[in-house]
């Protein structure tokens, strides 16, 4: 999606958040550490990794997230 679409759509996402819960897939990191609280991180499967957003940003407890933040894994 180009960024004006994305930007309306996040929006509208953290507005009705305030209500409901949202599950989005996405492969865009700086989507989901915009409009998450809690973020997961899968692989062929298998769930890797479930914190609260910051923390799995900034501290990530498994290496393969370590490494899929950083563009190391795939």
């Amino acid at each position: 999606m180009d960024p004006v679409s994305t930007s309306q759509i996040e929006e509208t996402m953290l507005e009705l958040k305030k209500d409901f819960t949202i599950i989005i897939v996405t492969h865009n990191m700086q989507q989901a550490s915009r409009s998450s609280d809690w973020t997961a991180f899968m692989h062929q499967g298998q769930l890797i990794e479930f914190n609260q957003t910051a923390d799995f940003f900034m501290n990530p407890r498994e290496q393969k997230t370590a490494d899929y933040l950083s563009g190391k894994f795939g």
